[in-house]
């Protein structure tokens, strides 16, 4: 039996021709296209970090400049299928430009080590195996000059408000556990930025209690295939409780769904939900999270199953 509830007045299960509530195995950025405009309340995501995965797609390209067009292009093709009230919320994190697998020519750039000419040859910052990506360094671009902090975050979101997105606020979610970091001359990272954009200045927004702008919790597990990129459900949870309305009428939305994170929160809410991912072993397990969380604990169809039962 499938099992329909209420949005804007009218019974559907569906979004355009996409299904509600799961997410769909393919690319963002040849789905979008399908997608109503005026659908979507809140988008939130959090897209491939630059240089740190293994896998194909974004995030392994040799140019970080590249990244940022792709992003910029993709998210602005998101901006007419936002409803007038809707906002984005982006979580994403920034990147050294220095290379994740190190080789011994870039002692050439390192002043680490006992001598500041390097670390030693057996070390394993040349030696373990980690990510694809190498160092990438262009001498003539100022700001990829080696070992610089590339401000990746706030060049997308300047990208974004050149194309028509107003910037609303930026949320710091401070880890509790954050991953271990080496011996380097810079601050440990203890945090990531979630940014907020909206499509005009009256959209939907939590004013009581207001929301805050440090946000403070840790990582956690799925059961599942791994997804070593996952943020914790308390983040998209309180992304999709700042719109300041939740429930059916209200339609979740996360172009890089990962491990359906995303849609667990939203449907436990009561909010609708719709993820593209284009992995589809990630989509597959997403599914099935999505599955057992409305059999389990979704209030939407929780409510739903009482009426089934009631009716009999």
């Amino acid at each position: 039996m499938t099992l329909r509830i209420r949005l804007g007045g009218l019974v559907v299960d569906s979004l355009g021709s996409f299904k509600l509530d799961s997410v769909t195995c393919g690319d963002s950025a040849s789905l979008v296209s399908r997608l109503p405009d005026s659908s979507i309340d809140v988008l939130v995501t959090s897209p491939p970090y630059w240089g740190q995965r293994t896998s194909n797609g974004t995030g392994t390209e040799d140019d970080p400049r590249h990244y940022l067009s792709f992003l910029t292009t993709l998210f602005s093709s998101f901006l007419p299928k936002l409803k007038n009230e809707g906002i984005v919320w982006i979580n994403i994190g920034d990147a050294y430009n220095t290379p994740v697998n190190w080789r011994l020519d870039d002692r050439q750039y390192s002043t680490l080590g006992a001598d500041k000419g390097g670390l030693s040859d057996n070390n394993s910052a040349y030696t373990k195996p980690r990510a694809k990506r190498k160092a990438f360094i262009e001498k003539e671009t100022p700001w990829l000059k080696y070992g610089n902090l590339l401000s990746l975050p706030s060049r997308l979101v300047i990208g974004l408000t050149d194309a028509g997105y107003l910037h609303r606020g930026e949320v710091i979610w401070r880890k509790r556990n954050p991953m271990p970091e080496g011996r380097c001359r810079r601050p440990h990272r203890q945090h990531e930025s979630i940014f907020l954009l909206a499509k005009n200045e009256a959209h939907g927004f939590r004013v009581t209690p207001p929301v805050g702008s440090v946000w403070e919790f840790s990582n956690e597990k799925i059961d599942g295939p791994a997804h070593f990129s996952r943020f914790p459900e308390e983040l998209p949870r309180r992304c999709i409780e700042a719109y300041g309305r939740v429930g059916p009428d209200t339609v979740v939305f996360d172009p890089f769904s990962g491990s359906g994170t995303t849609g667990m929160a939203a449907l436990r809410l009561g909010c609708r939900y719709l993820g593209f991912e284009i992995d589809p072993h990630q989509a597959a397990a997403s599914n099935e999270r999505l599955r057992h969380v409305k059999e389990m604990d979704a209030p939407l169809f929780r409510a739903a199953r009482e009426t089934r039962a009631t009716d009999r």
